[in-house]
């Protein structure tokens, strides 16, 4: 049985000493929780005696009784059951005591002055993976204590493929939780639990606990708290809808969401199961187009914490967001970085937009010419002739964003980031570009070899003119919306 999350070290002299006075500072108050939460600690491990397993025992000192084999209690400072009836009466009412003492009759009986037990227990909850104890004070005489108990299982069975013989295994699981309430009272005897229940009271049926079969997906309709159930075992395939809808549902309702996720944050599960599905919006976004991010980033702004748990997972959901928004920006510095022309004392040329109008910030003496009118949902084009080089940008009918999609230089002063120029050695090329590819007819004259990576994915492409092995031209393009080799 794992331990309770927020069980103290603090060990009371006797179960059920807690001091009250009227009106508590809130530093007295924490005390007096802190009181609360350690004789919940003992009492819990006092009923659990009588309800999941016996006293720890020493099965090489046995007595036999008829059918029942007792074995002794190692526990040196409990010797007898009167002792062990007055621990409970410490803990428990009365009558609550009784009651929990004869759960399982003849489970401890004296023998020659020692403390005896019928070893065996009947199994802890196979579902329960632990539970958290908070604590309330309701009246100056009565504490509830709230014990919520956390679900996890997880099993698979085999299902069939539609349309074929074959059957493939899919996982089924249980998430979620339930909770019990049971209060700690000022009684005549002192403070007592006056009523209490196992340590392992998780209940199967509560409307918060759901098991999934992963074969038949998630419900549209689902709760919010379902679907945050139902993506602590998905992965892969199962997880992609649902963490698209949940990133969804943020957008829409975004402080419902943060109450899911903050009830989900302060639960017991694995670290690295939790991490991404709390932040699972704000990935999400990241990937997101420029009208997708803008959308997550007004509904971050609609966000209104309840408590400090909703606060920490905001914080978590934005920073997941800023970091891969950071990842993507460095990775797309750095693959413009292989698509970009260097001019010493002038500027580093890369594809893509561009700060401002042309001619962007830079100290650049020429004119653009219109090479291409607007057409259609495509902006116009223009060129523009530097001593070095030559540069192609359209730009947006929308925005007026201005996006340099082609470079040509003609200049050994040029390089690429590979440090390859104009005048250079074909072997030099393929030693710095080892996969590049010749192209026939893509040249006017002698022969293009063509540097095209990612395949599908990227239409940016270095082509390397070539005349007698040597480099004679270099062009660097995004073709936008096709490769040039197919």
């Amino acid at each position: 049985m794992s331990q309770v999350l927020f069980s103290l070290v603090l060990l009371l002299p006797l179960a059920g000493c807690v001091r009250l006075t009227m009106d508590p500072s809130p530093q007295e108050l924490m005390g007096f929780q802190a009181d609360v939460l350690a004789a919940y600690d003992e009492a819990a491990r006092l009923y659990d005696w009588f309800d999941l397993a016996p006293m720890p025992l020493d099965e090489s000192d046995s007595v036999r009784e008829g059918e029942n084999t007792y074995f002794r209690v190692l526990d040196e400072n409990i010797t007898s059951t009167e002792n062990l009836r007055s621990r409970l009466e410490e803990a428990f009412t009365p009558d609550l005591a009784e009651e929990i003492f004869n759960k399982v009759p003849d489970q401890y009986r004296d023998f020659d002055g020692k403390l005896y037990a019928i070893p065996g227990g009947r199994g802890a909850n196979l579902y329960l993976l632990d539970k958290t104890v908070q604590t309330e004070r309701i009246s100056e005489d009565r504490w509830e204590v709230t014990l919520t108990f956390w679900a996890d299982f997880e099993d698979s069975h085999m299902a069939p493929e539609p349309g074929t013989d074959f059957s493939t295994s899919y996982p089924i699981a249980t998430a979620g939780y339930s909770t019990e309430a049971i209060y700690y009272e000022r009684t005549p005897e002192g403070w007592r639990f006056t009523s209490f229940c196992p340590s392992d009271a998780l209940d199967l049926e509560a409307e918060t606990v759901y098991t999934f079969d992963y074969a038949q997906g998630f419900r549209e309709d689902c709760s919010n708290w379902e679907l945050v159930c139902y993506l602590l075992h998905a992965d892969g395939a199962f997880a992609e809808g649902a963490f698209y809808r949940l990133y969804q549902r943020f957008l829409d309702r975004p402080n419902d969401i943060l109450s899911s996720l903050a009830l989900l944050d302060t639960a017991p599960y694995e670290a690295s199961r939790l991490n991404s599905l709390i932040a699972g919006p704000g990935y999400e976004a990241a990937y997101e187009d420029e009208t997708g991010r803008l959308a997550f980033e007004e509904a971050v702004k609609r966000c209104v914490p309840a408590s400090e748990a909703e606060e920490a997972v905001l914080k978590k959901i934005q920073g997941a967001y800023a970091s891969l928004r950071r990842e993507e920006q460095a990775w797309t510095d750095l693959q413009n970085l292989r698509f970009s022309f260097t001019v010493p004392n002038t500027a580093v040329f890369t594809l893509g937009p561009q700060e401002g109008a042309f001619p962007w910030g830079l100290a650049l003496d020429a004119e653009p010419v219109l090479v291409s009118p607007a057409m259609d949902s495509f902006g116009p084009c223009y060129e523009v002739e530097l001593d070095t080089m030559t540069l192609t940008y359209t730009v947006s009918p929308d925005s007026g964003e201005e996006v340099l999609y082609r470079m040509t230089a003609n200049d050994p002063g040029v390089s690429t980031d590979r440090d390859v120029s104009v005048g250079d050695f074909l072997a030099r090329v393929q030693e710095q570009y080892p996969d590049i590819v010749p192209l026939d007819g893509y040249a006017e004259s002698g022969l293009a070899y063509v540097w095209e990576p990612g395949g599908d994915a990227y239409c940016k492409h270095i082509a390397f003119f070539t005349q007698d092995d040597i480099v004679t031209g270099i062009e660097i393009e995004n073709l936008m919306d096709r490769r040039l080799l197919e």
